[in-house]
């Protein structure tokens, strides 16, 4: 029985020896970067590199028809998961796709940057702790407030700010063709998720050499300020973006004046006659709104709470609101004691006397940046003024839009207006 099993052991060893011997050889001829294992490793990453190059240009031919017909597109993080979920990319590709646009894969070179969102490049700069406010940031896949990109605009288009609603003395016409604007970086719209963007300066009306300002006056500017002002900004609506005219919460976005407490610490105004200040209650028997002047002088009771409000940056009597970004500063605030603007936003204050029912605008007031919303345009008790100011549009843009669509490129120099 011993020397059965002694032989069975032998016989054993002997056959582990030749499985060896047998499986070295193997090894020798699959292993190596001509082996057999090695080829076929290489012909399996190619088909899914092909794989993967396959699913993103479709992406891109979607992204594009979806462009044209109002559709839905997918962004890059989007197609990254997708592909992630299915295995066709691994972790370490994922990771890798961070920092780059291009990888290979199998041989074959997949360019992942035609899905590259601006709003992809503006959260990475914020992640990365980069505002850019010197102007220095190299980083190519940053996009920054102030940051200046090639959106194109309409080369043609009219839009007319018709007296009946203006109040003004005549119609005031705006050219696409003569208001070819430079366009910056504004920040994130909260709404849509995607990127807002500013005119580097106002649009031009047709007025007159010496006057490029919208002019408003009594209770129609008022009433019709917000409309007017949107639909004259609507010449540079494209399908990568609405827009409108830049309002009151566009720039308190920036300033930081998001809060009632922050309002209230800041607020500088109205200070004449006994006036009410933001968050006071008011009433009056027998006066007038806008609407029931407009009805025929109809007197009625009004009840309200004052809304109007007004702070200074970066330089004046405490309290001052400090923008400690330089671009975002001078984006917004630099040279309005000629480019000063609308902001479409209405408004209304009191005093003992009266309610005034008012437009917001940017302008400066004795060498100070000054954010207003008490522009006066008519008061309760049946007085009428009106004023000019210049247009700012802002675009939000689709949170889809990229960066080849639409390029980051180098600051520009703005016009300074002497009007």
């Amino acid at each position: 029985m011993k020397q059965n099993n002694g032989i069975t052991l032998i016989a054993l060893v002997i056959t582990i020896i030749v499985l060896l011997i047998l499986a070295g050889v193997a090894i020798a001829t699959l292993t190596g970067d001509n082996g057999i294992l090695t080829k076929a490793v290489q012909a399996k990453d190619a088909t899914r590199g092909g794989e993967v190059k396959e699913y993103v240009e479709m992406a891109i031919t979607e992204n594009t028809m979806a462009d044209n017909t109002n559709g839905t597109r997918k962004t890059r993080a989007e197609v990254i998961s997708e592909l992630q979920t299915q295995g066709k990319l691994t972790a370490e590709e994922v990771a890798k796709l961070a920092d780059v646009d291009v990888i290979t894969i199998g041989g074959i070179e997949i360019n992942f940057g035609e899905l590259f969102t601006l709003v992809d490049m503006y959260d990475k700069a914020i992640a990365d702790n980069c505002t850019n406010q010197d102007g220095n940031c190299t980083n190519r896949r940053h996009l920054h407030i102030g940051d200046y990109v090639d959106y194109k605009n309409p080369t043609s288009g009219v839009k007319t700010a018709e007296k009946e609603k203006t109040g003004y003395t005549s119609n005031q016409v705006y050219e696409a063709s003569k208001n070819q604007l430079n366009w910056r970086v504004l920040g994130k719209d909260n709404t849509t998720g995607g990127i807002k963007l500013i005119s580097g300066r106002p649009m031009k009306s047709n007025n007159s050499a010496t006057d490029p300002y919208l002019h408003l006056y009594g209770a129609k500017g008022y009433l019709n300020s917000e409309t007017v002002l949107n639909d004259l900004c609507s010449l540079y609506t494209t399908h990568y973006g609405t827009a409108r005219s830049i309002n009151r919460d566009d720039v308190n976005q920036i300033t930081g004046i998001t809060t009632e407490e922050k309002i209230k610490e800041f607020n500088k105004g109205p200070t004449w006659w006994e006036s009410k200040q933001y968050g006071e209650t008011y009433s009056f028997e027998n006066h007038y709104t806008p609407q029931s002047w407009l009805n025929g002088k109809q007197l009625i009771a009004i009840v309200g709470t004052v809304n109007t409000y007004a702070y200074t940056v970066n330089s004046g009597d405490e309290p001052v609101v400090n923008l400690a970004n330089e671009r975002a500063y001078k984006m917004l605030f630099e040279n309005v004691d000629k480019a000063y603007f609308w902001l479409a936003s209405h408004s209304t204050y009191a005093n003992s006397a009266a309610e005034s029912f008012c437009v917001g605008g940017v302008f400066e007031d004795k060498d100070v940046a000054r954010i207003d919303s008490s522009v006066l345009f008519y008061s309760s008790g049946g007085y009428e003024r009106g004023t000019y100011y210049g247009i700012r549009p802002v675009i939000s843009l689709k949170s889809s839009v990229t960066e080849k669509e639409i390029p980051k490129v180098a600051d520009k120099t703005e016009e300074t207006w002497n009007f």
